[in-house]
């Protein structure tokens, strides 16, 4: 079953931060309870501390209560998987801003195609508090497939500014991936190659430019300037605008390729560069890796088209990038030259990062039942199994969003899409 969330915010309500309030109490009790008794199932939370937590506060909904416990118990279980991953060196959990869950008996909402309408009771036998809402356009398909009964809506979530709540899809049929599309990520391009012999080149050097066109502004806008608070002022300023626009240009990305999948019925094959910037420090002369560290997010991107994927339910597989620039993707050779390669054994000839897209494309389509040998069923059921956690069942149509800024060159009829 396939879950995504709606994020809303709201200005702060008296009547929710009083609520908080005394629900962050009763979930601080609770941690500590639990963690002395070495107690983590809720309902044992909430046999324990029920009676005092009503005696302390009669004035609230009794769901309130159950779900405190709740929240207390879901902390101290993501403290101790940190704890067991090495990930938490504290022996308690650091409980910040408040938040609850809500419970459905205590929460109703009504979609009118423009405005969503909240209600949530906090008090029995009084008025609930009413929230009003329009929202992105990009949760709007998601709330009208659950006014329409296509999905269910889970438990939500409510803090003092924002309120969030996870629908939840039945599954739907995968489609069977016949062909594949390796990407080869480099710093200003994307080069892609597919198993029909078509290649592309994607120009993604507006996000580089960005960055370092916002780094230019920090430098000169900290130059002389001995306030650490105006230095600070100017840092966030920057960074935060340097974030939002290039993922806004990412996201852009991330759908096209989506779209050519689905367009080509395939599956993405992309490079596993998780360390690369790591290898990078300390392999690289002090220039080039200020320059890639800085200005090269391709990991941004990568997680972006991960999620876009496993929203839209098209297969996403990973391979081993070491070598994919240097083998032949016909004979298997060592490629010499710089940007235009040669291949000594088979005379083949091309672009470095196309040859390397090709490489990339096989090693994705031998993970594929059409790449294998043997009995094509048992090879699409290893394949369902490899890649169930990993890619999600779809539930949404397809992005049709064009690139902001795209430059495109290839053999790909009919691209880049026009509406």
């Amino acid at each position: 079953m396939t879950t995504l969330a709606i994020r809303l915010q709201f200005p702060p309500n008296p009547e929710i931060d009083r609520l908080l309030s005394s629900c962050k109490a009763m979930v601080m009790e609770a941690v500590s309870w639990a963690l002395e008794n070495n107690k983590t199932a809720t309902h044992t939370i909430v046999k324990a501390l029920y009676p005092s937590f009503r005696e302390r506060f009669p004035e609230l909904h009794s769901r309130w209560v159950q779900k405190s416990a709740r929240t207390a118990a879901a902390i101290v279980h993501a403290f101790r998987r940190r704890k067991r991953r090495g990930r938490e060196k504290r022996d308690r959990p650091k409980i910040g801003e408040a938040w609850v869950y809500v419970d459905k008996s205590t929460f109703r909402w009504e979609w009118d195609g423009t405005h969503l309408t909240v209600r949530i009771t906090i008090r029995p036998r009084a008025h609930p508090v009413v929230l009003r809402f329009r929202p992105h356009g990009k949760y709007r398909r998601l709330i009208e497939a659950w006014a329409r009964g296509e999905c269910d809506f889970g438990e939500p979530t409510i803090s003092r500014t924002r309120l969030i709540i996870p629908l939840k899809f039945p599954d739907l049929p995968r489609y069977e991936p016949r062909a594949v599309c390796g990407i080869d990520s480099n710093e200003r391009s994307l080069d892609g190659f597919e198993s029909n012999g078509a290649a592309w080149t994607m120009d993604t050097s507006w996000a580089a430019m960005k960055c370092a066109d916002h780094d230019r502004r920090i430098r000169r806008g900290t130059r002389g300037k001995q306030n650490p608070k105006a230095r600070e002022k100017i840092i966030r300023k920057h960074s935060q605008r340097r974030r939002n626009r290039t993922r806004e240009f990412w996201h852009g990305v991330a759908c096209t390729l989506v779209w050519m999948a689905m367009r080509t019925g395939g599956a993405l094959v992309l490079e596993s560069l998780r360390g690369m910037k790591r290898r990078i420090a300390r392999s690289m002369p002090r220039r080039l890796r200020q320059r890639l560290l800085n200005h090269w997010s391709i990991r941004t991107f990568h997680r972006i088209l991960c999620h876009k994927a496993k929203v839209y339910g098209v297969p996403l597989l990973w391979i081993d990038p070491r070598g994919t620039s240097k083998a032949c993707p016909v004979c298997g050779g060592n490629l010499r030259g710089q940007v235009e390669l040669v291949c000594p054994g088979c005379g083949l000839k091309g672009n470095r990062h196309v040859l390397a897209a090709w490489n990339i494309a096989r090693r994705g389509q031998a993970k594929l039942p059409i790449g294998g040998t043997g009995d094509p069923e048992k090879g699409m059921a290893r394949f369902r199994k490899l890649q169930s956690p990993k890619w999600g069942q779809g539930v949404v149509g397809a992005p049709g969003r064009p690139l902001p800024v795209q430059v495109w060159s290839g053999q790909l009829a009919g691209w880049p899409p026009t509406a």
